[in-house]
């Protein structure tokens, strides 16, 4: 079959949801989707061939389902759920058609359970394959934002900790083979191996937080001690992390951290794209499924800046910055 612009969006239609809430989906100029709430939450992300994925490594459904997830952690991360996503590719010209339909076909298959429609997009050629996504997004409960923590509050994570950046570190490191791809092939690393290749986000949890009264919230994608420090910096807190509250988190990656010669409480604190949920509750609170208490939130002194504090000491920020060497 000859490809052109147009017979390639329509084959991607197939693999794409149209939306609950979708009037007008892809085909015209612009679409349109309904807001009753007549206000609405938006986000992107982009995501560039061998700086976020590694094709050798990732199935292309995988790539897929991961640009995705990314995006509807935001939107859950501020306590909504989706209902539009946008996506433009830039195309290499020699990339198979097939295996960029596979990618297609796992950002469809990631969306479709939340209700969202994926309506529409653009396509350019290219020397890197890039995905750009925009989604768009309500929050029933309200918005919360990063800013609203206050002290004595409950720090609180919904998901896991390092497991991607111990993902990526048996890759890299060659522990796990990148050809291997099932739970009985990959043994002990599947979960942190999957999780690098396709994160799957607490969805519901950041709907669940704002019910119950959460103060503040983020997706966790640049690593625990980074987007803490933001929240920290937003809210003018403190917050302090419990080690004694992480330790389940470092034992599950204790074998993979021996087995590439990492630091297993690095990974916790520093590695990012897991897309866990972040959230401050009130004192007192009754946490909701599937959160868990990781630390509190205390008041500034005089004079002070906000600061992350581990086990008594300002911990310094180690997550992923883009820009930083």
């Amino acid at each position: 079959m000859a490809w052109t612009e147009d017979t390639l969006i329509e084959k991607m239609r197939e693999f794409l949801p149209v939306g609950q809430r979708t009037l007008v989906g892809s085909g015209d100029d612009c679409a349109q989707i309904a807001a009753p709430e007549k206000s609405y939450l938006v986000t992107t992300d982009v995501l560039v061939d061998g700086r976020h994925f590694n094709r050798q490594w990732s199935a292309p459904s995988e790539i897929g389902r991961r640009a995705a997830a990314q995006n509807l952690a935001d939107i859950a991360g501020q306590g909504g759920y989706p209902t539009a996503l946008v996506v433009s590719l830039v195309i290499p010209p020699e990339l198979e058609i097939d295996w960029l339909l596979d990618v297609v076909r796992g950002f469809g298959a990631e969306v479709e359970p939340t209700g969202a429609g994926v309506v529409g997009g653009d396509i350019s050629s290219g020397d890197l394959f890039v995905i750009s996504v925009t989604a768009f997004g309500y929050a029933p409960y309200g918005s919360i934002l990063r800013s609203g923590a206050l002290p004595g509050d409950t720090i609180a994570i919904a998901g896991t900790l390092g497991y991607s950046a111990a993902g990526y570190a048996l890759l890299s490191e060659g522990v796990a083979p990148p050809h291997l791809h099932a739970p009985e092939e990959l043994g002990q690393w599947y979960p942190m191996v999957s999780v690098f290749r396709r994160p799957e986000p607490p969805l519901d949890a950041g709907v669940i937080a704002a019910r119950d009264g959460a103060h503040a919230m983020m997706d966790v994608s640049d690593g625990l001690s980074t987007d803490l420090a933001r929240m920290a910096k937003s809210s003018q807190v403190n917050m302090e992390l419990h080690p004694n509250l992480l330790q389940r988190d470092v034992h599950t990656l204790v074998n993979a951290a021996q087995a590439t010669g990492a630091d297993a409480w690095d990974w916790v604190l520093n590695g990012g794209e897991d897309h866990g949920m972040l959230a401050c509750f009130p004192p007192d609170t009754v946490l909701p499924q599937p959160f868990r208490e990781i630390g509190s939130v205390t008041a500034l002194g005089d004079g002070y800046k906000p600061s992350v504090r581990f086990d008594g000491h300002i911990l310094r920020v180690g997550g992923w910055d883009h820009f930083r060497s």
